[in-house]
């Protein structure tokens, strides 16, 4: 009796407490004392840089009926856009303050947008405002407007209804859950540039025109050196080399020819990569190791194969060729570029013998060049319903 008397109360007390941490959540979105119709909820900020100014833009949701003096907004609009100019990205935001008459709320902002300009600058200080500001988010990604500003792609007229920045940060999460594009958020940025032999690669969006329409699109990755400078742009064919070069492969899809004239297919299902370090005469060499398990999707040219046995050992090879060719074409391409170590192979040798990393950090920038890599791949495929095999193809 005494028993369940405790057992009620305890569970009385767990509920009283969780409704406590619910509204101390909810609550903790908003600022205190303030009306929503008050707030400026970020969906999204671009930043731009000419002339030694910064010109911010932001999309930020309607809270109102009517638009607000200065802004883009109607009734109909789901947003608002706002753009403001300052000598830095905090006094822009305060102008946009001013402007919209409304406080800004960092907490729910999904992406920030670096235009063309703005990335000729020290990638450090256009970040900076976001490292330091206790109400934004560091899980926000980040994206570059390729050959365009970031306002005119927050501006972008869409044939989507919606919220812009919110259709733009789906794409980049869709793009990196399909092994195409790195994720890159606030905090990936700030820990890479405090790495002095790390790069970094951030997805670059494109806008394309379709009739009265534009469409946002994936289109490759710019790299940034290890001192935060922009270098060049990658396309989007070798940017897919770096999701085996990262271990960050999760799904996607490849396709490998197996003959003159058959090709075939492959869904992946995951990926693993490991990596074995070895010096050898002052030389280092990454011996890389990729697992794969795919679906086979498709497949042309059947005819073209006497029997099972030399479909399969043409499958085997072709996707292992292509995979191969994939991570080798995007390693050449960044090995070419000075300080561009984006796929970390300093601070894997770091982890894994450190004091060999410590007698060449500082000579980095000439090491990473003369690196020799060697890819091995194993793969499973597997058709639905039918028998798994394994394939292995190796490339020096």
């Amino acid at each position: 009796m005494i028993g369940g008397k405790i057992m009620r109360r305890i569970k009385i007390v767990t509920v009283f407490l969780l409704c406590l941490f619910c509204v101390t959540l909810f609550s903790s979105c908003e600022k205190p004392g303030t009306e929503l119709s008050e707030l400026m909820i970020m969906q999204g900020i671009g930043i731009d840089f000419e002339n030694d100014i910064y010109t911010v833009t932001v999309e930020i949701l309607n809270n109102e009926q009517s638009g607000s003096p200065g802004g883009d907004g109607t009734s109909e609009n789901k947003t608002k856009i706002y753009s403001a100019k300052g000598e830095t990205v905090s006094e822009a935001l305060r102008k946009l303050t001013e402007k919209s008459g409304n406080e800004p709320l960092f907490a729910h902002n999904r992406v920030v947008v670096l235009g063309e300009k703005a990335i000729n600058r020290d990638l450090r200080d256009v970040i900076d405002f976001f490292e330091r500001d206790y109400d934004s988010r560091v899980s926000q990604l980040i994206c570059v407007a390729k050959n365009s500003s970031a306002e005119d792609l927050i501006r972008a007229e869409l044939f989507k209804d919606g919220v812009k920045c919110e259709i733009l940060e789906n794409m980049l999460e869709e793009g990196y859950n399909n092994s195409i594009i790195p994720r890159v958020r606030i905090i990936d940025a700030v820990n890479h540039l405090k790495d002095a032999t790390s790069g970094l690669c951030i997805p670059a969006v494109s806008v394309q025109k379709n009739g009265e329409n534009e469409n946002y699109f994936l289109d490759g990755c710019g790299v940034f050196g290890a001192d935060g400078k922009f270098l060049k742009y990658i396309d989007s064919a070798t940017a897919e080399g770096l999701a085996f070069l990262n271990d960050t492969v999760k799904k996607g899809y490849i396709t490998a020819h197996i003959s003159d004239k058959g090709k075939a297919t492959f869904l992946i299902n995951k990926g693993k990569t490991s990596f074995e370090i070895i010096e050898d005469d002052g030389v280092l060499k990454y011996n890389m190791k990729i697992k794969l398990s795919c679906d086979l999707d498709e497949i042309e040219g059947q005819e073209n194969f006497k029997n099972d046995t030399e479909i399969l050992n043409a499958l085997q090879k072709g996707v292992g060729e292509s995979i191969c060719k994939k991570v080798e074409n995007t390693f050449v391409s960044l090995q070419n570029t000075p300080s561009s170590d984006v796929i970390r192979f300093g601070k894997r040798l770091r982890l894994e013998n450190l004091a060999l990393y410590k007698t060449l950090a500082d000579d980095w920038g000439n090491i990473f060049p003369e690196i020799k890599l060697s890819v091995t791949v194993e793969t499973t495929i597997r058709r639905i319903g039918e028998e798994t095999f394994n394939s292995q193809k190796e490339i020096s």
